[in-house]
């Protein structure tokens, strides 16, 4: 275990924020996910505003976070079942001594942090990072793939919920599900994206971005590309380490034999970033989400969104930032060739977008709000 950053690790925290898999993006090996890139921002924008700032995460490979930000490592034990694992996390949370922690994205670690904060007179957030986060639906549980369909699981991540002292939902239809489902008033902050610089980049594919899971549908997006043999689409995947094998097997081979689909494996972030400006549209086909980090940088970057299923807060139809298709393959598909023909009414969809993420996504709109809310926090702590 050890601290790499700017502070000695004897000089306490004013924040501290447990997402483990957001190592890459302070330099270590391997990918990060939506929510872990949402932990990071969170990070940047709490260090900028003077607050001192440890990330508790995964080590692997060197660490270079910037400046403000201190990263503590969780130990190799992590990864082990049982008491081994307990202890390296509950060593980590001693270790980065905060006087307030924020977890993010249900699971067992939900469990730990608000107990921890609860015995050691600290304050805790809990901050979702899906609508599955508030789902007593063991079907659901089981699509998240955080282990929350085992009883043992789901038992510590209740009693985590019921320990923390703030709970952050990114959408009102989120805070409703969490009213409802387990009586919690979550206050409602918006997911962080700044808008990127327009470019001159030429349109050339629709692009779906996701793992090859139950709640993503990728054979729904198989689907579309199947309808369209002209139009030429992206899919960026990865499969899960341990589970759903068998989709990602049936996945690659149906996508062999389609001559329009460009299967591509997990990309760099800066090549990601490129591929949503030479899109003409981003695709989802999540069975459910939360608030999608492909929309928010796609929008950013004037690029709209054709979505089978999910419009978050109904933002999609009522910003008219692309289209949204109720379950319809038939739909969704006839909204993909009119962006496909019309490269104007996806223009205006996907500027539309820009101006969504500058009034409601960017981090001087959301910053603040996590600022009132750990300094709020922080004032009950002493």
């Amino acid at each position: 275990m050890r601290s790499v950053g700017l502070r000695p690790a004897q000089h306490s925290a004013d924040v501290v924020v447990f997402a483990p898999f957001a190592g890459p993006l302070y330099g270590g090996e391997g990918q990060a996910g939506g929510a872990e890139l949402q932990s990071y921002h969170l990070a940047l924008w709490l260090a900028g505003s003077g607050l001192r700032v440890r990330h508790i995460v995964e080590g692997a490979g060197p660490m270079r976070p910037p400046e403000g930000i201190e990263v503590v490592l969780l130990g190799p034990d992590v990864h082990r079942r049982g008491l081994p694992r307990r202890r390296a996390i509950l060593r980590a949370l001693r270790e980065a001594d905060g006087l307030v922690y924020v977890q993010r994205s249900a699971g067992i670690a939900t469990g730990f942090v608000g107990m921890f904060a609860r015995a050691t007179g600290r304050r805790a957030i809990f901050s979702a990072s899906s609508d599955g986060d508030f789902t007593r639906d063991r079907t659901t549980m089981g699509q998240m793939g955080g282990s929350l369909e085992q009883r043992r699981v789901r038992m510590q991540y209740r009693i985590g919920l019921r320990s923390v002292h703030a709970v952050v939902a990114q959408t009102q239809h989120q805070a409703e599900l969490a009213r409802k489902s387990f009586g919690l008033d979550p206050k409602v902050i918006r997911s962080f994206c700044g808008v990127a610089q327009d470019t001159e980049e030429t349109r050339e594919a629709f692009l779906w971005i996701g793992s090859l899971t139950d709640v993503k549908d990728p054979l729904a997006f198989l689907g579309l590309v199947e309808r369209l043999p002209d139009v030429h689409f992206w899919m960026v995947a990865h499969s899960h380490a341990t589970r759903w094998q068998h989709l990602a097997a049936e996945v690659r081979s149906r996508a062999a034999r389609l001559p329009n689909l460009e299967l591509l494996p997990r990309q760099p972030r800066e090549e990601l970033l490129d591929r949503y400006t030479r899109a003409i549209a981003i695709v989802n086909t999540s069975v459910f989400e939360g608030f999608p980090n492909t929309f928010l940088e796609a929008w950013a970057r004037g690029t709209p969104a054709v979505s089978l299923r999910i419009d978050p807060d109904g933002v999609i139809g009522r910003h008219r930032l692309g289209a949204v298709a109720g379950g319809s393959l038939e739909g969704a598909a006839q909204m993909i060739r009119l962006f496909a023909e019309d490269p104007a009414a996806a223009r205006a969809a996907g500027e539309a977008g820009r101006r969504y993420i500058e009034r409601t996504h960017a981090p001087e709109v959301v910053g603040p709000q996590w600022v009132a809310l750990v300094n709020g926090l922080m004032v009950r702590s002493t």
